[in-house]
């Protein structure tokens, strides 16, 4: 089956001019490198975005942490169980 679709492809291919397979081949060219193009742009902003989401949560975790801490200064077991939980983060 799948050589008969060759063959077929060919056939076709064989029946067009070969300057219009030419630039077909050329736009397809150029359609990925635009697509390659705006991935690494994609990917670039993603990164970014993580490493500020990241940055956000950090100071987050650092905020709460410190105001459990105000809040619970009389108890130590509450104390270490966070500071376990912020050094594991």
């Amino acid at each position: 089956q799948y050589q008969e679709e060759i063959q077929e492809l060919n056939e076709v291919a064989r029946h067009r001019p070969r300057s219009t397979l030419v630039m077909g081949i050329q736009q397809e060219n150029r359609q990925i490198r635009e697509l390659q193009q705006e991935n690494k742009e994609l990917r670039t902003s993603l990164e970014e975005h993580q490493s500020a989401l990241e940055l956000i949560m950090s100071k987050y975790r650092e905020q709460m942490f410190r105001l459990l801490m105000a809040s619970k200064k009389d108890d130590p077991g509450i104390i270490m169980k966070l500071k376990e939980q912020h050094s594991k983060v």
